[in-house]
């Protein structure tokens, strides 16, 4: 894509941060009891909303390559510190938080499988739609659980159902191209609003239920394009021993996570902030293989054990009702484990990361899509 001629007052890349540096807040607002829950409603609305912003921006002045990979990571992140919460708050049950992260890893992990063998896979339109849903379903959320007015979420529903069918409309008349997430959110709300009016309060659990599911099913299904043929790549075959490490975090990693962060046993943040960093280390390592740079094995190898090591320690420790300080410290030497890793991975390949700030992907680039 060409950049149109000018600079903007804002650059993309410094929304997909920017956006990325104010997440953490509406994660804490989220244990404020329910104002803060309203206010973070609104607020992470606000900084959702952004991920349009950055699109047309880069769409707009031309996308760079590290752009193209952090802002996939910044949704990501965004993933990891509204809905970790909202499984320790009781909202949804721990495995499906958990499933929808290892979704998230284990993309993240062919993404790099297939960079390193060269071959680029471009996202489909559905990864955006997943995005989108994703972030409207966490909203839903917040509404059934600090709304005391049932017809409050059936009117907001009722909005969002309406919503796509005039957007598509408008769009229409304006580009003259059809619009075809109207008619996937078109149903997606109606079917959520068909549940939440159809179902007595008694079985209001069961509508949540629901949307988790519905959540979880849309983004495993557009994690296929990723996922169809891992163990056959091509160019080398099949998966190998730097595969089998980042599959191996990819699932260890969200899985602790969400036992450790369901049993109360500790302040969840070092946990929330380590999936958060990770996901952000993913987006570094696609970079990294996408300019020929391959991280060592070894060093995600001792990265993946650390971690395990002291979140399975963690767990152990929880679910036999072990000391809540000790569990506290295993915790924060995981987010350690993340920090410091992160950080020698970064210092040494600075020279690619910043340089990515400015450098523009080759055309047809998987550097430039989300997932």
């Amino acid at each position: 894509m060409s950049p149109s001629p000018g600079k903007p007052l804002i650059t993309a890349n410094q929304v997909t941060f920017a956006r990325l540096a104010l997440l953490p807040i509406g994660s804490w607002l989220m244990y404020q009891g329910v104002n803060g829950q309203w206010i973070a409603l609104v607020f992470m609305t606000i900084v959702g909303c952004t991920d349009f912003v950055d699109g047309w921006l880069a769409r707009k002045y031309g996308p760079t390559v590290l752009g193209g990979l952090m802002d996939p990571v910044a949704d990501k992140v965004f993933v990891a510190v509204t809905f970790l919460p909202s499984m320790e708050l009781g909202w949804l049950p721990w495995y499906i938080v958990a499933l929808l992260f290892v979704r998230e890893f284990v993309v993240t992990a062919a993404r790099t499988a297939y960079e390193r063998r060269k071959v680029s896979l471009k996202t489909s339109y559905f990864a955006k739609v997943k995005t989108w849903f994703q972030m409207c379903g966490i909203g839903l959320l917040f509404l059934y659980f600090t709304v005391e007015r049932p017809w409050i979420v059936e009117a907001f529903l009722a909005v969002l159902v309406a919503g796509p069918l005039v957007g598509g409309a408008l769009f229409y008349l304006v580009k003259r191209r059809f619009w075809k997430g109207s008619v996937v959110f078109f149903f997606c709300f109606a079917a959520l609003l068909a549940a939440t009016v159809a179902w007595p309060e008694n079985h209001f659990h069961y509508v949540v239920l629901g949307v988790g599911w519905s959540i979880l099913a849309i983004t495993w299904a557009s994690g296929g394009v990723y996922l169809f043929g891992l163990a056959e790549l091509p160019g080398t075959g099949r998966i190998d021993l730097s595969d089998v490490v980042r599959l191996a975090g990819a699932i260890a990693l969200p899985v602790l996570a969400a036992l450790i962060v369901s049993l109360h046993a500790a302040p969840s943040w070092p946990v929330i902030a380590t999936v958060s960093l990770e996901f952000g280390v993913g987006g570094l390592d696609n970079l990294l293989t996408h300019q020929n740079r391959m991280p060592s094995w070894r060093g995600w190898a001792v990265r993946v054990a650390g971690q395990a090591g002291f979140l399975g320690a963690a767990l152990w420790l929880a679910r036999s009702g072990g000391d809540r300080a000790l569990i506290y410290g295993l915790c924060l030497a995981a987010f350690a484990v993340s920090a410091v890793s992160t950080a020698i991975l970064f210092y040494r390949n600075r020279d690619v990361y910043l340089g990515a700030l400015e450098a523009a992907p080759p055309s047809g680039s998987s550097a430039d899509t989300a997932a």
